[in-house]
């Protein structure tokens, strides 16, 4: 063997060896932030149901817990941890982009503590955002203690341990194995996502969710559709559908920025802004529909049953299925942007899937398209798809996530309305509003 051939050798031997120690340290790492995020959401969702359950046994209107819960937050955790406040997401890019990865132990504990204070009284958020926040915190601090100790991580593994901790809660909340690890990198600069970052990402969602069908965990949002193609001549209002679903994802950051800048929750008495955004998202979803309190996944199982009782909620009298749901949609984007907009720790996540459903639904009754048909599944898809994806500017795993979530049989309107989707509002996302005060957008 030549010189020249020896070298090539040794060198593509070493390359190998990178590659296996690369797989070996994150897979164990992944693996172990997958189980923790799980038991993290499910943690919080026995928490947050017993706690509600305790609640709704006294006869006081649901608005009261809601300004208990804003009392607790703004009296108790941010007096301890301001930081805590807000939704988690715009935290965690913060964090890897500014902080290489380095979330503080201190904010992932408390952010925790304020979602359950949040969302257990009944405020109106998801879970994704503070969740996920705190699984990549966990996971940062704990890449942060190896690297201490001199065990495989560096200083810049921190970024992608932190992005695990992301990648397992959005796989645990959706059992998306493939969607949950895009949507971890997709979020911080989609224009840069590497296999480095990505490859790690995907095995903590995968293995979160594993680890939840393993255990009998199931999805914290229960979506079912049928198990079948829809009509393709529908197909013409259905491109209409993602283009509207563009347009309405870029309206839901709109409504964010005008409602933070009305609340300028930073300024002056933080509390009482507490109390008052809070009160107000609570009562005008109790007035209208008690299921749209909380994190509403009652709602989506109507979305999904077609049972209009619950989803009309007092508005029953109306006769027009199609004209409910919107309002139902507007009231939902609403409160949720007036609940993080005062300061309270919920997500987006959640609730703008919600709002895309709900669309879809909408559009779908219009359309005079029966329930329960697939047709009726494949526009409330692409209204999921299509909101995610104009809203928060993640077009990959927005399709992803529909056709894991809603199944094969979806993955056309799933990805054609992420598509349009993002097309539509590319260059105004619901992020990039929440970060305005550190000088990032998303799409840096």
């Amino acid at each position: 063997m030549t010189s020249e051939k020896k070298q090539a050798f040794f060198l593509f031997d070493k390359q190998v060896r990178l590659s296996y120690l690369f797989l070996i340290k994150w897979f164990f790492l992944a693996v172990f932030s997958g189980i923790a995020g799980s038991c993290i959401l499910r943690s919080f969702i026995y928490l947050s149901e017993k706690i509600s359950f305790l609640l709704m046994q006294y006869s006081v209107p649901l608005p009261v817990w809601t300004v208990a819960g804003a009392l607790i937050a703004g009296l108790a955790i941010y007096k301890i941890q301001p930081d805590a406040a807000g939704e988690g997401i715009p935290g965690y890019i913060r964090g890897l982009r500014v902080n290489h990865g380095d979330l503080g132990i201190s904010v992932t504990f408390f952010k925790y503590w304020a979602a359950l204070a949040t969302l257990s009284t009944f405020g109106n958020g998801g879970v994704v955002g503070p969740l996920g926040r705190t699984s990549a915190g966990l996971m940062s601090f704990i890449a942060k203690q190896l690297e201490k100790a001199g065990i495989a991580f560096t200083k810049e593994d921190l970024r992608t341990a932190s992005i695990c901790g992301l990648a397992a809660t959005v796989g645990a909340v959706f059992h998306s194995s493939i969607g949950g690890g895009i949507f971890a990198v997709e979020i911080i600069q989609k224009a840069k996502m590497g296999y480095k970052d990505l490859f790690p990402a995907i095995l903590s969602s995968a293995s979160a969710t594993f680890f939840c069908k393993a255990v009998g965990w199931g999805t914290f949002y229960h979506i079912k559709a049928a198990d079948s193609f829809m009509d393709f001549t529908m197909v013409g209002w259905l491109l209409c559908l993602t283009v509207v679903a563009g347009l309405v994802g870029g309206i839901y950051p709109s409504l964010y920025a005008f409602i933070s800048k009305v609340i300028k929750r930073e300024k002056g008495n933080i509390v009482l802004k507490l109390v008052l955004g809070s009160l107000v998202a609570s009562f005008a979803a109790w007035a209208i529909n008690p299921a749209l309190l909380g994190t509403s996944n009652e709602f989506i199982d109507a979305i999904f049953s077609g049972n209009m009782e619950i989803l009309a909620g007092r508005l029953i009298p109306l006769k027009s299925a199609g004209l409910i749901l919107l309002i139902m949609l507007i009231f939902k984007a609403a409160g949720n942007c007036i609940t993080v907009g005062c300061g309270m720790s919920a997500g987006f996540t959640g609730p703008a899937a919600i709002t895309g459903m709900l669309l879809g639904a909408s559009a779908a009754s219009f359309l005079q398209i029966p329930l329960s048909t697939p047709t009726y599944f494949a526009f409330v898809a692409a209204g999921f798809s299509g909101m995610l994806a104009s809203s928060m500017n993640v077009p990959i795993s927005a399709a992803v996530l529909a056709t894991e979530v809603f199944g094969l049989q979806y993955s056309f309107p799933g990805g054609l309305a992420a598509i349009v989707g993002f097309q539509v509002t590319r260059h105004q996302t619901i992020y990039d509003y929440a970060l305005a005060g550190s000088g990032l957008r998303v799409d840096e």
